[in-house]
């Protein structure tokens, strides 16, 4: 007899992106096949700051410094009402969510995240907000997590 394997945590990384709203649906109905739980988060990554805001932290300009506070608190605040707005989605499919804003570099700390949480499965946009430049092939982020990730990984498209 084969045992089934539970999928008690689904980890949905976000950016706002069609793919990233397309994930979360697939990951609702597999929550509700298997009643998990849904961890959506997105990565507030500094790299994505303009150089010159990154420039004037190093430099110790306690006004650019001010700025920068004021600027994350904002961008925290928006990325807080589409993850809330996300949870509710779910909650509205009869599905458990929660959310989490995380700062660093985006694959680094959706692994972190996927590691500490003992999260089963990560359902992930195939391309993201970033790379309108970039060749129209499976994203960066979403090709590093399915490479590293310590579960299973269904990347959307």
């Amino acid at each position: 007899m084969v045992k089934h394997e539970e999928i008690n945590r689904i980890l949905v990384p976000t950016d706002g992106s069609d793919f990233a709203r397309k994930a979360l649906l697939h990951a609702i109905k597999i929550a509700k096949k298997f009643r998990s739980t849904i961890y959506i988060i997105t990565a507030v990554d500094t790299a994505d700051f303009p150089p010159g805001m990154l420039l004037a932290l190093l430099k110790k300009d306690k006004k650019l410094e001010e700025s920068i506070a004021e600027f994350m608190t904002a961008a925290k605040t928006q990325v807080r009402r589409d993850l809330l707005a996300e949870v509710a989605i779910c909650k509205s499919k009869g599905v458990d969510a929660k959310y989490d804003i995380i700062s660093g570099k985006p694959v680094e700390m959706i692994l972190k995240f996927a590691k500490g949480r003992k999260v089963d499965l990560i359902v992930i946009g195939s391309q993201g907000l970033h790379g309108m430049n970039k060749l129209k092939v499976l994203g960066s982020v979403s090709r590093k997590i399915s490479e590293l990730a310590p579960c299973a990984v269904m990347i959307v498209h």
